[in-house]
């Protein structure tokens, strides 16, 4: 780790550990929600049913995606605390505010250069 304190970084590494569980479950309730799964789509025949559950269907594929896209970013975070490269900014590679750290544990980019990036965006 580039110069944190251990506590912290645990403190980090628990969080994000806390919430990949949150994530992995949400994914699984979701999927088994999804009302477009062949056991749900044999109950209905009411008129209005298949435009429910085509858009409550793509609900769910949106929800799966960002719930997908969280999960691999908390692993790639954990992956980097496991390397010792954890903190340390992707682009520019200075160290990334601890503060910034603490409340987005996720991210790979210090505050300047997430700027530069939302600039061009």
């Amino acid at each position: 780790m580039l110069n944190f304190p251990t506590k912290t970084i645990n403190y980090i590494k628990n969080n994000l550990l806390r919430q990949q569980k949150e994530v992995e479950k949400n994914l699984k309730e979701v999927s088994e929600d999804d009302p477009a799964k062949p056991q749900i789509l044999a109950e209905t025949s009411e008129p209005g049913t298949d435009a429910y559950i085509a858009d409550s269907h793509i609900k769910t594929i949106v929800l799966e995606k960002q719930l997908k896209k969280a999960n691999n970013s908390i692993k790639t975070a954990l992956q980097r605390i496991k390397q010792g490269t954890y903190g340390k900014c992707d682009r520019c590679g200075h160290n990334i505010e601890i503060g910034r750290l603490l409340i987005m544990p996720m991210t790979s980019l210090c505050v300047s250069c997430s700027k530069k990036t939302s600039k061009r965006l």
